[in-house]
């Protein structure tokens, strides 16, 4: 058993809710961005009741009295990530959701024209197929297996009734427990048409 850092633990925590919730009210979030946000918005307001919502790097240029006190926000949507590919190229990718880590020295951040800021948690959602899920799990094991992140989670959200059990399935295996993958459909409705 992996022993996961505790704010991945909280954002693995905020997602699972998260589709507990999304069963009981599938049409809420009627896109992709609005799950995305959604998920956001509560790992965040969790962070920020444990006084961890936001990281420190002080970035050269910044606003006058800003110079050693910028704050980012350390949930963030859709940034700018680089990874190798393995063709040895530099591409560029757009996790839905990231998870910011510290950095060693918050005034020497990394340039990000060089390298990445270190992320603990990525996550990828596809919502009834309108993503391709084995390129996006591919694209996070980059990211891990080269260092830039710690763990990742990929959502496939679908709209539809599953065969048998509540609609959740996880598979906890992927890269050693360090990505989380999961298939959310609605629970299978009783034999009276009730949940």
């Amino acid at each position: 058993m992996t022993n996961y850092p505790h704010l991945v633990n909280i954002a693995w925590g905020v997602v699972e809710k998260f589709l507990r919730d999304w069963r009981c009210e599938p049409y809420r979030w009627s896109r992709e961005i609005d799950i995305q946000t959604e998920i956001t918005h509560r790992i965040s307001s969790v962070y920020k009741i444990i006084g961890s919502d936001t990281v420190l790097g002080n970035y050269d240029n910044a606003v006058v009295g800003f110079e050693r006190n910028q704050r980012w926000n350390r949930v963030c949507c859709e940034p700018k990530i680089s990874y190798t590919f393995s063709d040895g190229k530099r591409y560029f990718c757009y996790p839905d959701i990231v998870v910011w880590d510290e950095i060693k020295n918050p005034n020497s951040p990394p340039n990000p024209d060089v390298s990445n800021w270190p992320m603990l948690w990525v996550c990828e959602i596809k919502l009834d197929g309108k993503k391709e899920r084995d390129w996006d799990v591919e694209k996070m094991g980059y990211l891990l297996s080269q260092g830039d992140a710690r763990y990742g989670c990929w959502l496939n959200v679908f709209r539809k009734r599953a065969k048998t059990g509540n609609g959740i399935l996880w598979d906890k295996s992927a890269k050693d427990g360090r990505i989380w993958i999961c298939d959310v459909m609605l629970p299978k409705l009783g034999q009276d048409g009730q949940l």
